[in-house]
């Protein structure tokens, strides 16, 4: 197993000179307020015999998760993609494979119902695609991997695993090429420390003696050209070097962040059965680069869904913000109730419009603001609830700009692929994302109440209702009998005055 432990700390604070030591043993971090990273690479013979089933069966295999926490104000350092809250999964299958190994892991280890890939997964570009706003199924998965990739010997190893769970964002990627299995963490605020002050107190120690253990602590240093991102600070490899050495360096990047500017998301008010997510962004002054689009990128889960006949209406979506709505893949089906649905959900990706905001708002310092108007499936009766909480992750937004090259962004290892927007935009894009702002609020989501039918009184609602039937079909009856025999004694009548 190979390990890469990475800190980067605030601009313009330098590294203590306190706050490392480095032994033949590990190394020893104390007090280190940072932006903490976290690797583990695991070689395919290394892997349990479950997870090399599944990996068997993929080309490429990606699970994202991002908490939904706040992340670092005005970063723009590495490690700046986002996603919406919960957990993504994205799987290229290997030839004609069916990848029905990881839907069986899903529905056994990870509690999450997965009936077949192609029934409960969406189609993405070549690949398919799973979402789930629950984080408990990453708490699952790191617990399997880590009592199953971990021998019983290894402590320190699942421990390491389970602390995963605290990070900002975790990912797990194999490649059938590479044949490894990557584990990666962020913590993306400088105040995720482990201490009470919210800074980092920890041993980075190797598991085994062949263990290959790299750490690195930085500060962001000025890139010579504004794709790159330059880091200085010291390196050193746990066990073969007896103290840190200095280091510097530039890569470019294919994602960046904007920095200052910020976003906000929640429904408008009353929501009904039709509710809107409204999303407002302190955009600032013009793009990152001539020739950028702005977007956004929405994971839409059950019980919404969107109508794309509706977001085909283009003076519709111009009122909303919106200038162009690039994709609507997944579950579409206007009157399926949730129980009749198979899919997770559906994404779509829009181009927001951003001509109005730069003629008319910009100069009053006024924010943007785009809607995506949703509607709600029908839910199942509960015994002893009148309503249900529905959740919705608010979308991630990004510029999408042109590259000149695309050659220079293969060779970052810190930026990651197959977020699932990637795929809509040409190969070479710089993607800079604006960080989603959390006032009064701890996660990147917005609830509302969907009222359901309490099943205890559903008796009493179908009985009720077949009375009402009843007696009306025997009013409506009476009426029309009556009407007959009223019709019936006129014309009785007038045959006797006739005579």
């Amino acid at each position: 197993m190979k390990r890469r432990v990475t800190f980067i700390t605030p601009p313009g604070k330098e590294i203590p000179d306190d706050a490392l030591r480095l032994t033949k043993g590990g190394l020893e971090v104390k007090n280190l307020r940072a932006i903490r990273e976290e690797q583990f690479t695991f070689a395919f013979e290394d892997l349990p015999q479950f997870v090399r089933d599944i990996v068997r069966q993929t080309h490429e295999l990606h699970i994202h998760f991002d908490s939904g926490k706040d992340h670092a104000s005005g970063w723009k350092g590495p490690f700046p993609s986002r996603l919406p809250l919960g957990v993504h999964i994205f799987a290229a299958p290997l030839g004609q494979s069916k990848m029905g190994n990881l839907c069986s892991f899903l529905s056994k280890y990870a509690n999450t119902p997965c009936d077949s890939i192609e029934n409960s997964f969406t189609q993405y570009g070549r690949s398919r695609q799973f979402y789930t706003p629950d984080p408990a199924v990453l708490s699952a998965i790191l617990r399997t991997l880590g009592n199953k990739v971990c021998e019983s010997t290894k402590r320190g190893c699942k421990e390491d695993m389970l602390q995963l769970q605290t990070a900002s964002s975790v990912d797990i990627k194999y490649n059938a090429t590479s044949q490894e299995l990557d584990v990666h963490a962020l913590w993306g605020s400088y105040s995720s420390g482990n201490t009470k002050e919210k800074a980092w107190d920890i041993s980075v120690v190797p598991q085994t003696p062949s263990s290959r253990v790299e750490v690195g602590v930085f500060s962001r240093g000025d890139p010579v050209e504004a794709e790159e991102i330059s880091l200085h600070g010291k390196i050193a490899v746990v066990g073969d070097d007896e103290e840190l050495k200095p280091a510097l360096f530039s890569i470019s990047s294919r994602h960046h962040s904007t920095g200052a500017n910020i976003y906000t998301a929640d429904f408008q008010q009353p929501p009904g059965l039709h509710p809107k997510l409204e999303t407002t962004i302190a955009l600032g002054g013009a793009s990152p680069a001539d020739e950028c689009t702005l977007n956004a990128y929405f994971t839409v889960p059950q019980p919404f869904f969107v109508d794309p006949y509706q977001l085909e209406d283009a003076k519709l979506m111009k009122s909303y913000g919106i200038s162009n709505v690039r994709v609507v893949e997944g579950e579409t089906d206007l009157e399926a109730p949730v129980w009749a649905v198979t899919k997770w959900g559906a994404v779509v990706v829009a181009e927001l419009d951003t001509q109005d905001y730069f003629e008319n708002r910009v100069k009053d310092r006024l924010p943007m603001e785009f809607t995506l108007p949703l509607h709600l499936r029908y839910l199942p009766s509960h015994p002893e609830k009148t309503n249900q909480t529905a959740t919705l992750p608010w979308p991630t937004v990004f510029w999408a700009c042109r590259a000149e090259s695309g050659d220079k962004m293969a060779t970052n290892p810190f930026d990651r692929k197959m977020l699932g927007y990637e795929e809509y935009f040409p190969e070479q894009t710089y993607f800079y994302h604006i960080t989603p702002k959390l006032f009064n609020r701890t996660l990147s989501t917005s609830s509302l109440e969907v009222p359901i039918l309490n099943s205890r009184y559903s008796q009493a609602i179908e009985w009720g209702t077949i009375g009402v039937v009843v007696i009306g079909f025997a009013w409506v009856l009476a009426k029309v009998v009556l009407s007959l025999l009223g019709s019936g004694s006129k014309q009785a009548g007038g045959h006797e005055k006739k005579e």
